[in-house]
């Protein structure tokens, strides 16, 4: 599409002036030091037209740097430090190291000390002038020691801080110079319950006696919570029947159950002692005669096949009827 005639034509951007070197004329001047300084090329120095590289003829994008090239080397400030934390690691563990080999041969040491200690010390010998205990003295015609009275002097009975719950628990009463301040006083109404516990030896377990009373007393229920009860919260004596020592043999004593089997029977003299429960104090103190001599229908025995004479039931009632029927 074509102007108004006699409009003035539109200005375009004209192409510079061709480069010789010097300015062009009626161009100022440029102030000194707009360029840098020389030498430049000479006119026709550079390459000429196509002596570029063709296009795709530079390196590919990622050329230059591909990845996975090594990092450029650290500075020698860079290479001190790491190697200055290194080492200071290497010495932490070190330090470990030493301190945990160093507890380990402290505790076997003391592991070894300790068996060699143990060594020493057992099997042991007491000083001659230690003084002993010896809780039995040795009972009348014999010399195996007894339930006699303790050869050191007594500290006085001590009160149990909890009731008895089981009927086994007034053993402490016989052997432990104990008492329960729980339970019931001997006072009152007659009867006055009482429990037999009868101990055949210093090593021997005491135990309950449940049917000594039956020849002389019946074997009711009554009788039974009178003479053996099987709690203690109603028991207001114990008697503890005790073998203080033997004598000669009197007789052996064939068994064939379960195998043919012989048995020595041995004299023997008992203590019967009767405390108060509730107060530990002592009511009877009796020495007994072991007058069942002839052979047991049936026995325990041990290794050397020793039986010892029995006070017959009809005694131990005997000592104890007044107590309890009064």
């Amino acid at each position: 599409m074509s102007g108004q005639p006699g409009a003035p034509a539109p200005s375009f951007p004209q192409p510079p002036p061709p480069f010789s070197g010097q300015p062009a004329t009626g161009y100022p001047a440029p102030p000194p030091g707009a360029y840098p300084p020389g030498p430049y090329p000479a006119p026709g120095t550079y390459p000429a037209p196509g002596g570029y590289p063709a296009p795709g003829g530079y390196p590919a994008p990622g050329g230059y740097a591909p990845p996975g090239w090594p990092p450029p080397p650290a500075s020698p400030a860079s290479r001190r430090r790491g190697g200055a934390v290194a080492a200071g690691i290497i010495g932490g563990v070190v330090v470990v190291v030493l301190l945990c080999l160093g507890g380990l041969a402290f505790i076997g040491n003391r592991i070894a000390d300790s068996a060699r200690d143990s060594q020493r010390d057992f099997p042991y010998t007491l000083p001659s002038d230690f003084p002993t205990f010896d809780p039995y003295t040795p009972g009348p015609g014999g010399t195996e020691p007894g339930a006699g009275e303790p050869t050191t002097e007594s500290t006085g009975p001590v009160a149990s801080e909890v009731p008895a719950k089981d009927i086994y628990d007034l053993n402490q009463v016989c052997d432990d110079n104990t008492y329960f301040p729980a339970a019931p006083k001997r006072s009152g109404k007659a009867p006055h319950p009482v429990v037999l516990l009868t101990k055949d030896g210093p090593t021997s377990v005491r135990f309950k006696n449940p049917v000594y009373y039956f020849r002389d007393e019946g074997t009711s229920d009554a009788d039974r919570r009178t003479w053996a009860s099987d709690t203690p919260k109603n028991v207001q004596m114990v008697a503890c029947l005790d073998r203080v020592s033997t004598g000669a043999k009197i007789r052996n004593c064939k068994y064939d159950d379960p195998k043919p089997d012989t048995a020595f029977l041995y004299h023997a003299n008992w203590r019967l002692r009767v405390y108060e429960v509730a107060t530990h104090r002592q009511l009877l103190d009796r020495k007994l005669t072991g007058n069942e001599t002839a052979c047991p229908f049936s026995v325990l025995v041990g290794k050397d096949k020793k039986i010892y004479a029995t006070t017959s039931d009809h005694s131990v009632v005997s000592a104890l009827r007044k107590l309890v029927k009064q």
